[in-house]
């Protein structure tokens, strides 16, 4: 399946609420959410999503495309081999499996609040559950770099769920970010 294939029943325009937390003993802080995805350029799905953090106003974009399988695509990070390159087994580090279904996904985010300045450029699968399943990786302050995952669940057509997961080497992954939504009326 290619990513507009996967990504059709999450096209429109979405509300619904934000979750966010910094570690994983942290209370997650919600607020309200929108999101519209759209076919861009005929080949990619674009996700544009706005969210609140104490009151702030926060945004962010992630452009998917169809891609290599295994998050093998040029520049897709920085991932080695001690701290893993890609999610090649269907782990998805939350305790969720998703076969991968053979078909790559690739990415690249920009967000207000998490990425800063810079974009991060994403590889991954889309699982034989519809899930697009991406890491990238980050320049920590010291160290090996750090992990970012994206989970995608487009949902069937009533509704979509974005997660995100932060990596640190020698740990588990843990969700960072919970995004629902429903159909905006």
């Amino acid at each position: 399946m290619t990513i507009i294939e996967t990504m059709a029943p999450f096209v429109g325009s979405w509300q619904g609420h934000n979750r966010l937390r910094f570690m994983p003993t942290d209370e997650y802080q919600e607020s309200a959410a929108t999101a519209s995805v759209k076919v861009t350029a005929g080949e990619f799905v674009t996700i544009e999503y706005a969210w609140e953090h104490e009151g702030k106003p926060q945004n962010g974009l992630l452009l998917l495309g169809s891609g290599p399988v295994s998050g093998s695509a040029a520049g897709a990070g920085s991932g080695d081999s001690e701290t893993g390159d890609s999610e090649t087994d269907g782990e998805t580090g939350d305790g969720e499996t998703g076969v991968a279904s053979g078909t790559g996904a690739v990415g690249v985010w920009v967000d207000s609040f998490h990425s800063g300045p810079e974009w991060m450029n994403f590889a991954g699968d889309i699982g034989v559950d519809g899930v697009v399943r991406l890491t990238g990786w980050y320049a920590a302050p010291s160290g090996p770099d750090w992990g970012w995952q994206i989970h995608v669940e487009p949902g069937d057509g009533n509704g979509g769920r974005i997660t995100m997961h932060n990596m640190v080497p020698g740990h588990e992954p843990y969700q960072v970010v919970e995004a629902v939504y429903r159909r905006h009326a």
